[in-house]
């Protein structure tokens, strides 16, 4: 397994890298612009070969990038719809440039029309996208705490998703703190064993492509997303520890998105987490 976190990209893209190198970073994950925002990025052709270059130097790898927040491609707000669209569009594109094998998305909400109008919408977004999907480059669905109108909570909705696409290279990202909101047990192994077993069930094990490894202080089951840092927050160590037992492939990403992102607390979580593994 590769653990790094998610970079801040202030002080600018080659400080933190190496940064992140200093403090025993093996992959990473950034946003491709404002993450609050619908404004594509403008990063030149020639600075992200830049970046490039310097993650292979560094022997930082994969880059991972996560989508912005707004993108809801189950949105009943049609201006909302497109502009998510448009956006995911513009992402995949900066993945490829920046030969970044995956991009994260979260699966969206429904906003109150129901979840099967709200799959379906996801669906047809992510078809419509076939014809120009950038080689090499998977998207990944995130699984959220859920609750309300979302359609990330359980993995069987986005199984769903991607049983219902073949043709497109969809896969999942876990997070352990939004899967311990939506009620699954990452504290215990026998928690952990049901929510892999869903996961096989509903769209095979291989599907799972990356790991948001963050520790949370809220109730299983709250629905509530609040990350923490690692073995301080209801999961513990325990549960990391029985995560990691699994027989994961050696390159399998860890990112880390705890609290302080861009402080000291990088490498305490990342020397915790690294603790866990077998």
């Amino acid at each position: 397994m590769r653990l790094g976190i998610h970079m801040p990209l202030k002080k600018g893209f080659a400080y933190n890298a190496r940064r992140l190198k200093e403090i025993g970073g093996e992959t990473v994950q950034i946003f491709s612009g404002n993450p609050s925002g619908w404004k594509p990025p403008s990063i030149s052709e020639e600075e992200i070969k830049e970046r490039s270059m310097l993650l292979k130097q560094l022997a930082i790898y994969p880059l991972i990038i996560h989508t912005a927040y707004l993108i809801n491609l189950a949105s009943a707000n049609e201006e909302t719809y497109d502009k998510s669209i448009n956006l995911l569009r513009e992402t995949l594109r900066q993945a490829k440039l920046h030969d970044a094998p995956y991009v994260v998305l979260h699966a969206g909400s429904h906003g109150g029309k129901g979840m099967e109008k709200g799959m379906q919408k996801i669906i047809e977004a992510l078809k419509g996208e076939l014809s120009s999907w950038p080689e090499k480059v998977m998207l990944l669905l995130e699984n959220t705490a859920g609750g309300g109108s979302s359609l990330g909570g359980y993995i069987k909705y986005i199984g769903e998703i991607v049983r219902n696409l073949p043709e497109i290279p969809l896969g999942l990202c876990l997070d352990t703190a939004h899967a311990w909101g939506a009620g699954y047990n990452m504290a215990s192994e026998k928690g952990i064993d049901q929510l892999l077993k869903e996961v096989e069930r509903e769209m095979g094990l291989d599907r799972l492509k990356l790991i948001h490894a963050n520790d949370t202080g809220v109730e299983i089951g709250s629905f509530r997303d609040r990350h923490h840092h690692i073995g301080e927050g209801k999961i513990g160590l325990a549960g990391f520890k029985a995560l990691f037992k699994k027989v994961w492939s050696q390159d399998l990403p860890v990112i880390l998105e705890t609290p302080e992102m861009g402080t000291d607390k990088d490498k305490q979580n990342l020397e915790t987490l690294r603790s866990c593994l077998p």
